[in-house]
């Protein structure tokens, strides 16, 4: 049995032992470490490292999942906001109303605000009311949500609940990128590569697309592939765009649709 195994077995007999319990703190910690791990197993796949333990990672995602609505079941905040996270984008509608509650019950985290936000929106557990939607959004934003701060942007832009404020909107969506989220990192080196509502500015561009791959932007690394491939706002290297190409895929981005999309050929940019 080989290391990444050992470690698969070792969680899944913790979780194990705890499970008949009722301490939610150490339910969700062992189910955090269980999500990480199964994680890192993906990782392990992309690479081709996993190997025969599908069976194996099935059982710990169970007991992962067993141990977290376990823990929020005795009460721990967290855990609720993380399943309830969970529950809207699976799109467990049959779980909406449980989902909601979870997040209702736990305003004092900057998270639960942001869902809230969500559901609200797309009436996920509640009847739909944007303007509510936008009310949890610019509480979860004070708190310094990433994500909700992306979500104003959104709303800014296209006037939901409010009025169209494009000047609004790209602080917004600034703001957002500063705190993390790749969907702001790559829609600001969108709007610098065209010059939407800034200065045109290649190296800002290529900045902030780069900025939204460390993210996890699977779309980010197609696109600064596409601009590598190309030489169109960024030096023609075939070497960088096949590295993007490469972090696009490892991502489980379709690199591939894009280029065709664009009329690039990928065979030469194929490992």
């Amino acid at each position: 049995m080989d290391g990444r195994s050992v470690d698969t077995e070792a969680k899944i007999a913790e979780l194990q032992a705890l499970l008949p319990g009722s301490d939610a703190a150490a339910l969700y910690e062992a189910s955090r470490r269980g999500a990480l791990a199964i994680e890192f197993r993906g990782v392990d796949e992309v690479l081709g490292l996993l190997k025969n333990r599908s069976s194996q990672l099935a059982q710990l995602g169970e007991l992962t999942l067993q141990a977290l609505t376990r823990a929020a079941e005795l009460g721990h905040l967290q855990a609720g906001v993380d399943l309830a996270s969970r529950s809207y984008f699976s799109q467990q509608t049959e779980r909406a109303s449980e989902a909601f509650a979870l997040a209702e019950r736990a305003t004092s985290i900057p998270r639960a605000l942001y869902l809230l936000g969500l559901f609200y929106f797309a009436g996920f557990g509640c009847e739909k009311d944007a303007a509510k939607s936008l009310h949890y959004h610019q509480l979860a934003a004070e708190a310094g949500d990433a994500d909700a701060l992306f979500e104003l942007y959104i709303f800014h832009t296209k006037g939901v609940a409010t009025a169209v404020d494009k000047a609004l909107a790209l602080s917004f969506c600034e703001r957002a990128a500063e705190a993390g989220s790749h969907r702001a990192m790559a829609n600001l080196g969108g709007f610098y590569a065209t010059g939407d509502g800034v200065a045109q500015d290649s190296s800002k561009a290529v900045f902030w697309y780069d900025r939204a791959v460390q993210a996890g932007s699977g779309r980010a690394a197609a696109t600064l592939g596409l601009m590598y491939a190309i030489g169109d706002g960024a030096p023609h290297s075939d070497e960088s765009a096949r590295r993007y190409f490469r972090i696009a895929e490892s991502l489980h981005y379709d690199w591939r649709a894009l280029a065709d999309q664009c009329g690039l050929p990928t065979d030469p940019y194929e490992a």
